[in-house]
C-alpha cells in the first residue's frame, strides 16, 4: 500500500505545475517561487530574471517575501532591475551581473532547496488557510 503524502508534500508537488491554481496566496507564492528557483538552479538567477515575464518576476518577489525569504526577494528584484537596465547587453557588464546575481542568490538561499522547504513548511504550519485544501 502506498504511503500517503503529507500536506506539505502534496502542496509542494502541485506547486511544481506552473499552471496550478493560485487562488490562495500560499499557493500563488509557491508556484512563483518554484518557477523562479527552478530556472535559477538550471541557468542562474540572471537567466531566470531575463526569462520570466515582469509579472512572473513580481510574483516571485512577492512569493519569497510571503515565505519570509526577504534576501531572496531582494536578489530577484535587484537583478531584475539591473537586467532590464542592461537591455540584453551580454558584454562585460552582463557577465559581472551574472556573477553577482549568483552570489546574491547563494547568500540568500544558503541551503538552496532546503532553505525554501523550511520556509514553506514553517509558513504552512503558521498559515494553513493560505493554501487550498488537499484533495484526498
Amino acid at each position: 500500500m502506498a504511503e500517503e503524502l503529507s500536506a506539505a508534500d502534496a502542496i509542494w508537488n502541485r506547486s511544481c505545475d506552473p499552471d496550478a491554481p493560485t487562488t490562495y496566496p500560499g499557493d500563488a507564492a509557491m508556484v512563483a517561487v518554484l518557477l523562479c528557483h527552478g530556472m535559477a538552479m538550471n541557468g542562474g538567477l540572471l537567466h531566470s530574471c531575463e526569462a520570466l515575464e515582469p509579472d512572473q518576476r513580481a510574483a516571485a518577489v512577492a512569493g519569497f517575501r510571503l515565505l519570509g525569504l526577504d534576501a531572496a526577494a531582494e536578489a530577484v528584484a535587484e537583478v531584475s532591475r539591473r537586467a532590464d537596465a542592461l537591455a540584453g547587453d551580454l558584454g562585460e557588464a552582463g557577465e559581472q551581473l551574472e556573477e553577482e546575481a549568483d552570489r546574491l542568490y547563494r547568500a540568500a538561499l544558503p541551503e538552496e532547496d532546503e532553505t525554501i522547504v523550511q520556509a514553506f513548511e514553517s509558513h504552512l504550519e503558521r498559515h494553513p488557510e493560505a493554501y487550498a485544501p488537499i484533495a484526498r
